[in-house]
């Protein structure tokens, strides 16, 4: 059976989504590791991912990329940014 381990959500990052969902970035403190969570309008864990640092850095320079073609093949005005 999976091992349920909390983690330090301190330092998380934090993007609001739509609905009130979020989708929360943090890191491990006593591995190289980087959790990925997605949790629903009403608080509730929707699901996530763990990834060793080396691959959170691919998925990030992933998410640049499809980002810059994104706006790159965009016709429109720009949307504005979310932060």
């Amino acid at each position: 059976m999976s091992k349920v381990v909390p983690l330090h959500q301190i330092d998380s990052l934090v993007m609001p989504l739509a609905s009130g969902a979020t989708l929360r970035v943090t890191r491990f403190l006593e591995s190289p590791r980087v959790a990925v969570t997605l949790y629903g309008p009403e608080g509730g864990n929707v699901g996530g991912v763990i990834l060793q640092s080396d691959r959170a850095r691919l998925l990030a320079s992933w998410l640049e990329r499809m980002a810059d073609e994104s706006e790159a093949g965009w016709v429109g005005p720009r949307p504005p940014a979310e932060h």
